[in-house]
């Protein structure tokens, strides 16, 4: 599970979604979020284009050999 945490690109740059695994402290992109911000403070924030990149890649590679995903149903 991904979810998307709200913080700055780099530090002093302006706020951005970045994607987050959950039980993680660290974005898709590398980033540790020191402080997380509230969603409604960053409503019109852009997205993190490394981190959206990552996940896209996630989301279309092939499940891996053993998982729930891999599993027929």
């Amino acid at each position: 599970m991904y979810e998307m945490c709200a913080g700055v690109e780099k530090p002093g740059d302006a706020l951005v979604w970045h994607v987050m695994a959950k039980n993680t402290a660290t974005t898709l992109c590398g980033q540790r979020l020191g402080q997380r911000v509230d969603g409604a403070s960053a409503q019109r924030a852009g997205h993190c284009s490394t981190c959206m990149a990552q996940f896209g890649k996630l989301m279309t590679a092939s499940p891996a050999v053993g998982s729930p995903a891999a599993t027929d149903r």
